[in-house]
């Protein structure tokens, strides 16, 4: 009785010290949590605008806060669905909470931090560690969690209990097979965890499935009738973790229309782990220091799973452990050491999980297109994060590992003294490094008290509305200048900070949905029909008629570069009013939907006759261009005609190589194609090369995910270049997998260039610099 009365009183003693320890930390977002932002900027704010948003406004699994007017589904936002979802009820059916979004989601990351503990010490209790080495070991590796430093960014990914709970319940699993129970709550723990964000399911997921596979493994010999009871348990494992999965997958099919989602994120051969992210110190002050002695590159963020200079040494004393095991020919003791049985295969299933982390074996030589074959798992763009259970498993072995050392020393030596003297330091370096990453992230979050001025109503946007008399209600959206949009892993406009800022206070002060994406795995169509927005009139908007009014637009401008479209956008509007450096104007729908292909057609009515085709293009200033329509070449899609370039490899295509269109011409010129969008693996880069004989005089690059100028599924990449005196060759190359390009044009920036196409019903259309004009 005395044994479990300690255990339970060292249960209470981890709570209580870990919520002491986060009040000191957070003092005043405790006292005040409504007026604090964890960031107050990016995928911070971001986060605390969507859910706020969803939460005073929305219901359901529709979020229509962004991507207006189609909206998205709840999964995608960055916006924790499950807490969100929870929040809006209780607005709606218990009590107004809408206006403490943001101070709940802020208490309940630090509830999160005071659980984390907990959860450790139960799990070292089950690995027989005595009570108060237990609560002291489970505080040290709760707040030198990783995902602490997520935080102020990615705020779904900072719920640190996540991951413990799910690797206790498979503990439970281990110790308990036949209890149904620990199956279950693994199971519903996991689904629940993806509503707060999908990777917790992943991870808890493919964690499980790595123990399986180190039991299928290390299993002993067994009688028949042993061996099928042992099986039959790995078919259970087996399901327990591809039921989450399912249950995600259907979940998304069923409340999910969105057919065009990115399947090739960017991130996945990047965004990973590696040995210097997980054993050196990634954090001031150790970080540089180390750096500088070690000459390591400087690791991933993503890959962030450092378990402390303690567990590093813990690290060190193991290799050297297996080599004298190997020289004495006793290699089965490095495979399978003597350890608690739960703790063994859970050291070998995290190392499994932490080579996917490493990206192996899809980063081998000769295996990279490996991961083509698993589409769902190129979804995780961001591999780096499933390193996360190494980090908890290789903590609690460093601390299983220097209590063995500290227990074999007292009793071999007799001197109680020497063992502490040797375990205290140790202990108080990892408990020093704790205490800096936790300052690391609550020093900077305790500055941050902006947020009451990101979601009061005195001296938000609808009194500023006022001052031109004007209400949310006068407008249906809100466009925001300079224009940002990310998420299709396509295209990626990235405005200014206080344009995405003043536009997510904006957007929940007046309720007026965003017309921008921002947001993971977003539609690229649907994005498509957002930025097209910004194309130039000779392109009629498709997205207008998609409207659900004939309203105006808010349109927003905050400081930041504006574009020529966006200067054209803004001299369409009318002021309302300004307010320091924010600018509020209306945008009718009827001058953005204007277009001048008539004017245009015009011109070219008058102006062909009076001039002459060369290879049956019309040069309005009688100099030489260049068209390559690529007619009649095979590919998945055509632009104007049939017939297009097609490069299914990655690699640098070659649209053009030969002589300058006029050799003796200097000057300005431009070179522009059209791309297919929606061909899965972004949109490159083209690339100019001018040279003069062998020798390379002009270069130019332009990045192809900045484009505004879209036409269906295309969009129009445009170079401009300088043609120097003596040049003789030009080349014109395309970075890019499976790239579809359409319609080269090279010509006089001073030049438009006019050619006539068959359309399919055999009617022969005028095309101007690429544009149709009928």
């Amino acid at each position: 009785m005395t044994s479990r009365r300690n255990h339970w009183v060292g249960l209470a003693a981890t709570a209580l010290a870990a919520v002491l320890y986060v009040a000191s930390l957070f003092p005043h977002v405790l006292s005040d949590p409504d007026n604090y932002l964890y960031n107050d900027a990016g995928d911070g704010l971001k986060t605390y605008f969507v859910s706020a948003y969803y939460v005073k406004y929305d219901s359901g699994h529709h979020f229509t806060g962004m991507n207006y007017p189609v909206g998205e589904h709840v999964n995608y936002p960055d916006m924790q669905p499950i807490i969100t979802g929870v929040l809006g009820l209780i607005n709606q059916h218990v009590y107004p909470i809408s206006d403490h979004t943001i101070g709940i989601m802020n208490v309940l990351l630090l509830l999160s931090m005071m659980l984390t503990p907990v959860i450790m010490y139960a799990i070292l209790r089950r690995l027989r560690l005595p009570v108060a080495y237990a609560v002291l070991t489970a505080l040290l590796i709760g707040f030198l969690a990783p995902q602490h430093g997520r935080i102020d960014g990615h705020m779904t990914l900072s719920f640190t209990p996540f991951v413990p709970l799910l690797w206790y319940c498979i503990i439970r699993m281990l110790t308990t097979p036949r209890r149904v129970l620990w199956h279950v709550l693994f199971g519903a723990a996991c689904v629940m965890m993806g509503m707060v964000t999908p990777y917790y399911t992943a991870v808890g997921s493919f964690f499980l499935l790595a123990h399986v596979v180190v039991l299928a493994w290390q299993q002993p010999r067994r009688t028949p009738a042993e061996r099928r009871a042992y099986w039959g348990l790995l078919g259970r494992l087996v399901f327990t973790a591809l039921a989450p999965l399912v249950v995600f997958r259907i979940w998304l099919w069923a409340t999910d229309p969105t057919l065009d989602r990115p399947i090739n994120p960017y991130g996945f051969f990047e965004y990973i782990a590696s040995f210097t992210s997980v054993f050196i110190p990634v954090e001031p002050p150790l970080h540089e220091p180390f750096k500088q002695l070690l000459g390591i590159e400087e690791p991933v963020w993503e890959g962030w799973a450092y378990v402390g200079l303690a567990s590093t040494l813990v690290l060190i004393i193991t290799l050297v452990r297996a080599v004298r095991y190997a020289l004495r020919r006793r290699g089965r003791l490095i495979f399978r050491p003597a350890l608690p049985q739960p703790l063994r295969v859970s050291l070998w299933a995290a190392a499994l999980l932490l080579l996917l982390a490493m990206c192996y074996p899809f980063k081998l030589p000769g295996l990279r297109a490996l991961a083509d074959v698993f589409p769902p798992l190129r979804q995780f763009r961001s591999l780096g994060r499933f390193a996360w259970p190494f980090y908890y498993v290789f903590t609690s072995y460093a601390a299983y590992t220097l209590y063995l050392v500290f227990r074999a020393v007292r009793r071999r030596t007799h001197r109680p003294a020497l063992a502490y003297a040797l375990l205290a330091p140790v202990l108080a370096l990892w408990a020093v490094e704790a205490n800096w990453h936790m300052h690391f992230k609550a020093d900077e979050v305790e500055q941050r008290a902006t947020g009451r001025l990101f979601t009061a109503d005195a001296g938000n946007y609808t009194e500023l509305l006022t001052w031109g008399n004007r209400k949310p209600s006068d407008f249906q959206a809100l466009l925001p200048l300079p224009y940002y949009t990310l998420g299709t892993d396509v295209f990626q406009l990235d405005g200014s900070g206080d344009a995405v800022s003043q536009s997510y206070r904006a957007s929940l002060n007046t309720g007026l949905p965003l017309l921008t994406v921002f947001l993971a795995r977003a539609s690229v169509g649907q994005t498509m029909d957002l930025i097209q927005l910004l194309s130039s009139p000779l392109l009629p908007k498709a997205i207008i008629p998609k409207f659900p009014s004939r309203k105006p637009l808010l349109l927003l401008v905050a400081p930041g570069p504006i574009s020529a479209a966006e200067q054209r956008i803004i001299d369409m509007s009318h002021k309302i009013t300004t307010n320091g450096n924010i600018t509020l104007y209306e945008l009718p729908l009827e001058a953005l939907e204007a277009t001048s292909i008539a004017r245009e057609q015009a011109r070219a009515d008058s102006l062909l006759p009076t001039l002459r085709a060369v290879n049956g293009v019309y040069s309005s200033t009688g100099r030489s261009v260049l068209l390559e329509q690529f007619n009649g070449r095979t590919a998945p899609h055509s632009r104007l005609q049939p017939g297009a370039f097609y490069e299914p490899e990655n690699k640098f295509s070659q649209l053009y190589n030969g002589p300058i269109p006029a050799a003796a011409d200097t000057g300005q010129y431009e070179a522009s194609v059209w791309v297919n969008a929606k061909m899965w693996h972004g949109v490159g880069n083209m690339q100019i090369k001018v040279y003069r004989g062998d020798e390379l005089i002009e270069h130019k690059v332009q990045g192809a995910s900045q484009s505004t100028e879209l036409d269906g599924d295309w969009a129009r990449v445009a170079v401009p270049f300088r043609i120097k005196a003596g040049a003789t060759r030009m080349e014109v190359l395309y970075e890019s997998q499976e790239l579809v390009a359409d319609d080269l044009l090279i010509r006089p920036l001073d030049t438009d260039a006019y050619y006539y196409i068959t359309t399919p019903d055999k009617k022969r259309q005028l095309i101007k610099n690429g544009y149709r004009l009928q």
